[in-house]
């Protein structure tokens, strides 16, 4: 009997201590967090590519208390202002501070689909975690109004050579440094057009007269008077010229950059077709209809470069290319490998 009652009392201790330790689980578990305290250096920041190497935004953060001592998981969260952080971008935090440079912050913001040169908030906060037991805290969130910008920059042209469209013609900056160029055809002296970061005409450069061929840039803005394009030499009634726009000093310049196809084929040595460029692809074309005969490329209607050939390859001066059969023809021409293209149609 003694050695019954000694086992209940075993299992009756057993299981109040059990219940002790349960209870403390339990309370650690819900115990109330005071959550974390984040600031930031700045409160707007407009980023730039000369400062790609500094401190943009400094995050500092004074820990979660979770009232005992224990090892815990930081993360810093940035996301568009106005989205609960749904696609939030996160950063592992190893240090109560996280400096992010230009460049690591405008990466950022171009990854979640921010508009170069357009002001925008973002949000920042910490999200706190232990274990899947104990519940994430969260930081309170501090907004910073930044300006990132485009590494490679891109003006959108709309005018009268191409129909008062944004979709066609653009000028680029490959480095991002405001300053912008392409070849474009224009269509008629003097043709008006605006150029627009955004594609928006309430966000235009334009000009303040539209009675000479422009060479400042007013803007951006809803700028009503339009640029005003470089006067065509006669006899041509369509041309190609480099455009460079810098929206630093805002000049604008037009520089003839044109290569034709002339000779006995396509209207004689007179004057020159001029063909027109693509600028992605590097490659020059023109559809035209053909007669039998020679013709050659030349460049800006003279004769001081000018390439002829064979057989799809050309050299500085050479041959004149020989046409046999009449009809539409597409001739491409590559000037930096010195090659050419002639499809009939």
């Amino acid at each position: 009997m003694k050695t019954i009652i000694n086992k209940i009392l075993l299992l009756v201790t057993f299981s109040l201590l059990l219940m002790s330790c349960k209870k403390e689980v339990e309370m650690v578990t819900v115990g109330t967090a005071v959550p974390g305290v984040l600031s930031t250096s700045v409160s707007s920041v407009v980023l730039t590519k000369p400062n790609l190497a500094v401190e943009a935004v400094k995050a500092s953060f004074v820990p979660v208390n979770f009232g005992f001592s224990t090892a815990a998981s930081n993360t810093l969260q940035i996301a568009k202002s106005g989205t609960s952080f749904a696609a939030a971008k996160e950063i592992n935090l190893d240090a109560t501070t996280k400096s992010l440079t230009h460049l690591e912050l405008n990466n950022l913001l171009l990854s979640m689909g921010l508009v170069p040169d357009v002001a925008a908030s973002v949000d920042f906060r910490v999200k706190t975690t232990i274990n899947s037991n104990v519940p994430t805290v969260y930081s309170n969130v501090k907004s910073v109004t930044i300006t990132p910008f485009a590494l490679v920059g891109i003006l959108y042209m709309a005018g009268a050579h191409n129909g008062w469209t944004f979709a066609k013609d653009s000028v680029i900056s490959p480095e991002g440094d405001g300053i912008f160029s392409a070849i474009i055809q224009f269509t008629s002296s003097k043709s008006f057009f605006k150029l627009s970061k955004t594609k928006e005409w309430s966000n235009v450069y334009g000009s303040a007269s539209e009675a000479a061929t422009s060479s400042l840039m007013v803007g951006p803005g809803d700028i009503p008077k339009a640029l005003v394009g470089p006067d065509l030499t006669s006899p041509n009634t369509y041309d190609n010229y480099n455009v460079i726009a810098n929206t630093n000093t805002l000049a604008i310049s037009y520089e003839l950059f044109t290569w034709g196809v002339i000779g006995t084929s396509i209207g004689g040595w007179d004057n020159d077709v001029p063909m027109k460029y693509n600028n992605t692809t590097k490659i020059w074309s023109i559809t035209a209809d053909l007669v039998p005969g020679v013709y050659k490329f030349r460049k800006n209607h003279g004769w001081a470069v000018n390439l002829g050939g064979s057989n799809g390859t050309l050299t500085q001066g050479g041959s004149d290319i020989s046409l046999s059969a009449a009809g539409n023809y597409t001739i491409t021409l590559n000037v930096d490998a010195k090659t050419y293209t002639i499809v009939k149609n």
